[in-house]
């Protein structure tokens, strides 16, 4: 398997994976990512908002979702309907 292929099949899985966190950060706020991890759900919270993995991975805490916290966000090509959000 070539390696950008193994990459986007790692992200899709990430992207698409039926659990949820909620990420919060002090700069860039919070959002709910699915997640299979709490890595997982730094990766995507920094992947959504266009950030550096390492200052998420320093600066965010993860906190299991709650009602209310948020719609569950992902990139357009993972979404029904090509929404930001489910």
């Amino acid at each position: 398997m070539e390696v950008e292929e193994a990459r986007r099949q790692a992200r899709e899985r990430r992207w698409t994976y039926p659990g949820k966190a909620t990420v919060k950060h002090p700069e860039y706020g919070q959002v709910v990512v699915p997640c299979s991890s709490n890595l997982a759900a730094l990766e995507n919270a920094a992947e959504y908002w266009k950030a550096d993995l390492l200052e998420i991975l320093h600066t965010a805490r993860v906190w299991q979702f709650q009602p209310g916290d948020g719609p569950l966000m992902r990139p357009k090509e993972f979404c029904r309907g090509g929404q930001a959000h489910e």
